[in-house]
């Protein structure tokens, strides 16, 4: 998990989104919300491969850092 999403600088902001973004489609598709909660469990517990890019801020910089 951890080396297919490395070069997509995938940042704690994004995760929000993304979770939307799934429910979203599994609504779409009348996925029972038992199995959803489940889903996103699972996809929760991958976080931590997925979210690898820094969290810039208004006082740091790529180029800084």
């Amino acid at each position: 998990m951890k080396d297919a999403h490395a070069r997509l600088n995938i940042t704690e902001k994004d995760w929000p989104r993304m979770e939307v973004l799934l429910k979203s489609v599994l609504d779409k598709h009348d996925v029972a919300e038992k199995e959803q909660q489940e889903l996103m469990e699972i996809v929760g517990s991958t976080k931590a491969d997925i979210v690898t890019a820094p969290q810039l801020n208004m006082f740091s910089c790529i180029c800084c850092n």
